[in-house]
């Protein structure tokens, strides 16, 4: 994603675009998880939340590069690393407390 389809649509949409585009691409994936559950649908929605996770997350640190001024960029762009690096703490714990939450619950679109 990074090496061959984001410059291209960077260079035609810009940066800005680009990275709207990134989440709208992770938004629509991510609801197909909960609607799809049979391949190769699911496979499809997987990979488009993988692509547009890929061109916003690029975009992201490109537009912090570009806007930001020159003696605020590296902290910008370490606070961008920084908050990615919390994600991925705060996103598994989260995930399970959720699912377990699931489990005591009927709720329509919830894992059994």
């Amino acid at each position: 994603t990074q090496l061959f389809l984001f410059p291209v649509l960077v260079s035609f949409l810009g940066p800005n675009m680009t990275c709207f585009l990134g989440m709208i691409f992770v938004a629509i994936g991510l609801s197909g998880f909960s609607l799809c559950w049979h391949q190769p649908g699911h496979m499809l929605f997987y990979l488009l939340t993988r692509v547009g996770s890929g061109c916003a997350d690029t975009a992201t640190a490109t537009l912090v590069a570009k806007c930001s001024k020159p003696k605020d960029r590296a902290r910008n762009l370490g606070l961008i690393t920084s908050s990615r690096a919390a994600s991925r703490i705060v996103t598994p714990v989260a995930s399970a407390d959720l699912f377990e939450a699931s489990l005591s619950y009927a709720a329509p679109g919830a894992l059994p």
